[in-house]
């Protein structure tokens, strides 16, 4: 049980077509085999039929996709006709690890508390006190970047890195984004896929991207402040009564003695892991 000879491509077969920016094409080629007891298993391994994700002949841009196998009658033997399909949605290689990765972007539009304006002053009444009945509100927007890739296994990052922020300056799909400002979030790993024996999963995550970043500023305020490294009770300096709301602080834990939205300070921390990003596809 064998292939006899070379494939050969059917004349007359070849299609294309072009549509929304997507290209298919198909080449059909003719295969024989030696017995009437062949299947489409020998058919399939023939010597000059195109290996999945090869390059078009005349369309570089689109890769092999699909193959059907159809059993015809041929005098001498059995003769198969082997059908190719081509695409140029996404770049393809032998290797799925190799793929193109492919990106697309969105953003996503979410209510945040405001404790700064635009010029980094703090949202506060003219007294300096904190507006909290209700707590000031903005529309926020951030960009996200949807990546889908694939990957040999599932790797260990899934777990450490899930809501990473990057350390240094990255470049995704060619937008570059400095150091802090972008996060790694929802993490999707389809199901096992085989392509030609080539083990492999099919990768999505989300990169949010803010302009401000992802550190935590608040407004320095409380209850209480410093005393000669003791916390006592903010009083108000008119009547001397405990504040009945958060008072500014200055930074060093005392409280502010001419607070405004000028003289707000806030704090600056690190609530999200910071870490290299580059491990990602995608990610450069």
């Amino acid at each position: 049980m064998a292939v006899v000879g070379t494939a050969s491509e059917v004349p007359g077969t070849r299609s294309s077509d072009y549509n929304g920016g997507i290209r298919t094409c198909s080449r059909t080629h003719l295969v024989k085999t030696d017995t009437k007891t062949d299947n489409e298993s020998v058919v399939a391994g023939a010597t000059g039929l195109p290996l999945y994700a090869a390059a078009h002949l005349a369309f570089s841009g689109a890769y092999a996709v699909s193959q059907s196998i159809t059993e015809v009658g041929e005098s001498g033997g059995l003769g198969w006709h082997v059908t190719t399909g081509y695409t140029s949605a996404r770049e393809l290689n032998e290797n799925p690890a190799d793929d193109e990765v492919l990106i697309d972007w969105n953003s996503e539009i979410y209510q945040e508390d405001v404790q700064f304006d635009i010029d980094s002053k703090a949202v506060c009444n003219s007294a300096g006190d904190y507006f909290i009945d209700p707590t000031p509100t903005r529309e926020a927007i951030h960009l996200i970047a949807r990546i889908q890739a694939n990957v040999t296994s599932v790797p260990v990052w899934v777990i450490t890195m899930q809501n990473a922020v990057n350390n240094a300056l990255v470049t995704i799909g060619g937008l570059p984004c400095a150091a802090g400002l972008v996060r790694l979030q929802r993490f999707v790993i389809g199901q096992r896929q085989n392509r030609d024996g080539a083990i492999f999963y099919p990768f999505t995550f989300e990169a949010h991207i803010h302009k401000d970043g992802w550190r935590l500023r608040p407004l320095d305020a409380g209850f209480r402040e410093l005393e000669y490294g003791e916390l006592v009770q903010v009083r108000n300096t008119g009547d001397g009564e405990e504040v009945t709301s958060p008072a500014p602080l200055d930074g060093a834990g005392k409280a502010l003695a001419n607070p405004s939205p000028a003289t707000g300070v806030f704090g600056n921390f690190q609530i999200y892991p910071e870490m290299d990003l580059t491990v990602f596809p995608g990610i450069e």
